[in-house]
């Protein structure tokens, strides 16, 4: 599994629209399945990679906000039933500690983010044991992420800047440069070193990036911008077909995918399918978020100090889509929308809203995971002191 922080779908070559060029990776995956029909379940990184472990949603795991830390109690997690299953399991991430606080099944490694180097860490594990045996690997490129190389690393600072002084063209060449980088430079070296004919590949975006007044980069909506991410699947002697046959996928099917591939019994019992399977698609999806959250007492006791004592918790954004619509809602308030477009429903809004609404309630009533308790205290003061920089120095707090 390859999971590229911030990857926009239209930043892959392989999109109709693409507006990079990456001949290198794009020769090596013109055969694999590619899928323009994907949506994340979330615009923040954590409550993503918990849903791609898990095989639930974020309001089922219980990490609906970056600054979450508590999942329910029982979860599944994906690496973990890969080790038992008898997988050599290796986890890189060159972000680790984004990860902190969550239990992705097995201990992930600091990734050096110097494509050389990074790429000869992968080597030195794909190297060690039995290389006949069963392997599963996951790889967590941050590179793509704000703020994209500039001098200061400061998601706020400089490349923020930019966006505010309506300069879009320069972030969208840093953001261009950036994830051109990622594919030929660290991805494409990784395919040429694995043995395509042994490996199974899943290559996605964990969610997008906006550029908009309304949300600098991700994590603060549900957007097709931030929502709408490339997958790239490749099953060695199967022909490659296309994921979830052409429709409506999600990123919260890839742990139903990957237990079917490797053979290990489902544990989560959510709404994720195997796009393998052959099944017929779901037809109503969801993805969410509740931007801005922080858990601690320090997040109220600054709110206090800027005279917001009295402001209520951030809103929930949520949103359940097919095909052909999508009803966008922030806690109970809603409105329906042409799901490609994203243009509001002029006429029957209340008739053609229904299914969706009926969906957004039974997401909730025949979840099976809202009546367990979260996870008690799952993070040391000194890990919630760690998180909490992270965040703020990637601007999420």
């Amino acid at each position: 599994m390859i999971s590229i922080d911030s990857l926009r779908l239209d930043h892959v070559g392989r999109a109709a629209q693409s507006r990079v060029h990456t001949p290198r990776f794009d020769r090596l995956a013109d055969g694999f399945a590619f899928s323009e029909c994907c949506f994340s379940v979330s615009s923040a990184t954590r409550p993503v990679h918990t849903s791609l472990v898990t095989g639930l949603y974020p309001f089922e795991h219980g990490i609906q906000g970056q600054q979450d830390g508590r999942v329910r109690q029982g979860a599944p997690r994906l690496f973990r039933q890969c080790s038992e299953g008898g997988f050599d399991v290796g986890l890189f991430s060159e972000a680790a500690t984004i990860f902190t606080g969550l239990d992705l099944g097995a201990p992930v490694e600091a990734l050096a983010v110097d494509a050389s180097s990074g790429l000869e860490q992968v080597r030195r594990w794909l190297r060690r044991g039995d290389r006949f045996g069963h392997r599963c690997l996951f790889l967590h490129y941050w590179s793509a992420h704000t703020p994209y190389g500039a001098a200061d690393g400061r998601a706020l600072g400089e490349t923020a800047a930019l966006l505010r002084q309506g300069r879009l063209e320069e972030v969208h060449g840093r953001y261009r440069r950036t994830v051109e980088d990622v594919f030929e430079n660290k991805v494409a070296p990784l395919l040429e070193t694995l043995d395509l004919g042994r490996w199974s590949v899943l290559l996605f975006g964990d969610h997008g990036e906006s550029w908009t007044p309304e949300e600098f980069y991700h994590g603060m909506t549900v957007r097709n911008s931030v929502l709408r991410v490339p997958l790239y699947l490749h099953v060695p002697y199967s022909g490659n077909p296309q994921p979830g046959d052409g429709g409506v996928v999600s990123l919260v099917d890839l742990y139903a995918t990957v237990c079917g591939l490797l053979g290990l019994p489902r544990q989560d019992d959510g709404f994720g399918i195997d796009l393998l399977s052959g099944d017929s698609h779901r037809a109503m999806r969801m993805a969410e978020i509740r931007p801005g959250r922080d858990a601690g007492q320090d997040w109220v006791d600054t709110r206090a100090e800027q005279g917001m004592e009295n402001q209520p918790q951030a809103p929930l954004r949520w949103c359940v889509f097919d095909d052909r619509y999508r009803l966008h809602g922030e806690n109970e308030d809603w409105r329906l929308e042409t799901q490609w477009t994203e243009l509001p429903v002029g006429t029957d809004t209340d008739l053609l809203a229904a299914p969706y609404l009926r969906a957004w309630e039974a997401f909730r009533t025949e979840s099976k995971w809202l009546q367990r308790p979260l996870a008690e205290g799952p993070m040391s003061a000194a890990e919630e002191d760690a998180l909490r920089r992270r965040l703020q120095a990637l601007g999420y707090l």
